[in-house]
Formats: C-alpha cells, structure tokens, sequence
C-alpha cells in the first residue's frame, strides 16, 4: 500500500496530547531538581515560567512554518525551501534522531523507577514491556495510537497539577520573598527549564493525519501552557517538602520520593503511576511522530523506498518497528551504562539548533516567499524571530559542551557531531550512489517490460 496516503482523522485535542506528551517526558522530574538547584530553591517554578515564555516565541515559528507548508516531512520541507536541498537532509536525519535519544532516556528513568517500587522485576524488563506494548498499539493505526496517547497525556498532566497543588496547600504559609529570588546560577535554571519543554513541536509531522493541518499550532500553543502550568507546580511542592533540592541531587528517582512525603505510601506509587504514564506517552508520541518523519523521507527516495509502505491500516510498520528497536538497543545500553545525561545533553542540543534553526527559515522564506499565505505568523517579526535565534544558539551551544559527571570531554558534542559526519556522508555520497541504482533498476525493469 505504498502509493496510498495517511488517514486524516486527528482532531484537536490529539494535537495537544501529542505535544504535551513528548515533552512531558519523566527525565524532566530530575530536571526540576536541577532547576531547583540552579535556581535556589523555591523559585525553580519561576525560571520554568521564564522558560515556557522562550519556547512560546519558538513555537510560533512553528506555527508559521508549519501553517505555510503542513506536511509529514515538516523540517526536511522547510529548511529545503528556506535554505537547500543538501543542508535540508542533513539536518532531518539528525533531528531524526531526537526521538529515539528521548525514548532511551526516558526508559532509564521509568526503568528505575519501577526497580524501586519493584525491587524483585528488573527495571530493564519494565522498557522492554512499554516498547513492545507501544508498538503494538501503533500497529493498529492512528487512531488507537491517539486514544492512547490522549488519555495517557491528559491523566498524566492531571495528576501532576492535582498532586502538587495538594502538596502546595498541605505546606503551612510560606515566605512570598523565596518563590521571586533568583540564584547567582539562574541562566544555568532557565536554560535547563527550557529543556522540560522540548518535544513540544514534535507533533508537526503528523500534519497529513489531522482534519484541519491548523490544528497543528493551535494545540502546540495549549499544550505548553498546560506543561508550564503542571510542571511549574511540581517545582513549588518539591521545593516545599525539601527547600534544599541538593538533597535529591543523586537521586534518579526524585518524583516517588516528593510523592511519599506528601501522602506516603499512596503519594509514592501515585507517582509510579505517574512514571508509567509519562513513559507511555513519551513511548507512543515518539514512535507515532518519528515514523511518520521517517516515513515522508523515505516516500522522497531519501531512504529507502520500503521505509514508506504502509499497512493495511495506512501505518508505515517497517519504519516503526525499525525505530522501536533501535530505541530498545539504545535504552537498554543507556540502562546498563547509566550515561542518560549524555543523551540528555545531545537531545537538548539539537533541539535548540533547530529551534534557532526556525528563526533563519522565517527570515528566508519571507523574503524568498513574501506572498505565500501564512495562517499563523512568528510574533513581532523580526525582532523576536532574531532573539530567538541569538538564545537557542547559545543554548544549544552550553548543552553540547557541557560535561558530565567527573569527566571534562564534551560527549554530547562529540555524539552530534559524529551523526552529523554520517548523515553528511551519506547525503554527500550514499545518496547519489543509491539513486544511480534506482534508475538502473527502472531502466531494466523497462527493458524486460518491453522485451515481453
């Protein structure tokens, strides 16, 4: 079913429960604490406000972007209009792999987590469950994966809102002066805040299974009020329960430990659940969105051309099984070695090159495409579009050079920069030797054709 296209049946709230979802990943519990030790304390919820605020005038690029030209292969269609073809592939292999770098860090956490609360399973054998369960329900097409991935984001947000807001209020009256005071490493607290927020924009490539592609910017736009609102409470009870957040510095387990000093036991395995369910829709939106993506390159010839055949329930399976287990060897390499901030740091990295990224293609293409309808427009053109690039460039630039643990080397920048080389030969060399192929392989199948 390679020639047919995918269902357009999404509506609005999957658009929300997909970018919330992504970004809602159960790695952003440990960069709470991180914020909270930047920041001082009490006021980590204020640098997460400060960075919602910066990923808001990102997410109208987005939203411009993505209004002009709504489609599958999102970034790869951009950036070929906005710059070139070559720059363009480039780019989208590495931002390709994003996904799987967020769903091999996420399963460190859910996997220790449930180790836990579980002492008797192996954590591991946990991500191998929500890897095979995800796929699966991805198998059956977009619809169930929505379902799914509704009800898991909006539980999950619920809850966390709900939990925290009965911390805040179990706490006896706290000093205003605390929750406004910036530490002397608050840059470092805003720019890991940023961080809670990435993936929001994933949900692009499912531009073509939506009623209205329109849908896409609006839901961007709700859900990172929701994560801003649900994850900027979840500091204030963290810091509430213990004011010194270094407390939890070497814990990888920092929500079950808030949980059961709020309500006990209860406290502590409604945050297990929690920890399954942010798992689930990092698991789920992931797969169903990096598919997709894969999946619209491969429809170009830019992978190969099987990569793009769809099931009988128009799901691209080969690419999402591809994806699921390469995300399974990465996860359980992560969970053995333990180096989850180095994909931490690399995710983050990319993500904010290509959100500065967007600011140079809305420059481009207004000038290149000034009369092409724009739905949505980037917010005050071109001032802001300009300071966003300026921020997500330095931004990218201290999550890639950041060291990690006692080691000095930067191995978030030496990954990149590693995947960039192959994806830049690959395009400069592999590409072309497989197209060349593919016309031979035409020109046979024509002659044989003829020869009958």
């Amino acid at each position: 079913m390679a020639d047919q296209g995918l269902n357009k049946v999404l509506p609005l709230r999957t658009a929300v429960s997909t970018s919330a979802g992504l970004a809602s990943a159960a790695v952003n519990f440990l960069a709470v604490v991180d914020v909270a030790m930047y920041m001082g304390g009490r006021s980590a919820w204020l640098a997460i406000l400060v960075a919602g605020v910066l990923i808001l005038l990102t997410a109208s690029n987005f939203s411009e972007l993505n209004g002009m030209f709504p489609s599958a292969a999102s970034i790869r269609v951009w950036t070929r209009r906005g710059l070139n073809d070559q720059v363009s592939l480039v780019a989208s292999l590495v931002y390709a792999t994003t996904v799987v770098f967020v769903i091999a860090a996420d399963g460190f956490v859910l996997g220790h987590a449930f180790q836990a609360a579980l002492p008797a399973v192996p954590g591991i054998l946990w991500v191998v469950l929500i890897l095979a369960v995800t796929a699966y329900v991805n198998l059956r097409g977009i619809k169930i994966a929505a379902a799914v991935q509704d009800s898991n984001a909006f539980f999950l947000l619920g809850t966390l809102i709900v939990i925290s807001l009965l911390v805040v209020f179990k706490q006896p009256t706290m000093a205003l002066g605390p929750l406004f005071h910036f530490g002397p490493n608050w840059f470092q607290g805003i720019a890991l805040g940023v961080f809670i927020f990435v993936g929001f924009e994933w949900v692009s490539p499912l531009a073509e299974e939506f009623y209205d592609a329109r849908a896409i910017p609006r839901g961007m736009y709700i859900a990172l009020g929701i994560i801003a609102v649900a994850f900027g409470l979840f500091a204030l009870a963290l810091t509430d329960i213990l004011p010194n957040a270094g407390v939890l510095a070497r814990s990888v387990i920092p929500q079950l430990i808030v949980g059961q000093k709020a309500l006990g036991a209860l406290g502590f395995w409604w945050m297990a659940l929690i920890t399954l369910t942010t798992a689930m829709t990092t698991f789920n939106g992931g797969l169903v969105t990096a598919s997709r993506f894969v999946y619209a390159l491969a429809r170009e010839r830019s992978l190969p051309a099987s990569w793009a055949r769809l099931n009988d329930r128009l799901v691209p399976s080969r690419t999402l099984l591809g994806l699921a287990f390469v995300a399974l060897c990465l996860s359980v390499l992560v969970y053995l070695s333990g180096q989850y901030e180095v994909l931490i740091n690399a995710g983050a990295g990319v993500e904010s090159l290509m959100y500065a990224l967007t600011s140079v293609l809305v420059f481009s293409l207004r000038r290149r495409e000034p009369k092409r309808n724009r739905p949505f427009h980037a917010f005050w053109y071109p001032i802001v579009p300009g300071i966003v690039a300026v921020i997500f460039l330095g931004l990218a630039l201290g999550a890639l050079t950041t060291a990690v643990g006692t080691s000095q080397t930067p191995w978030a920048l030496i990954f990149v920069g590693l995947l960039t080389a192959v994806a830049t030969l690959y395009v400069a060399f592999g590409l072309p030797r497989k197209k060349r192929q593919g016309k031979l392989a035409s020109s046979a199948k024509q002659l044989l054709e003829r020869g009958r």
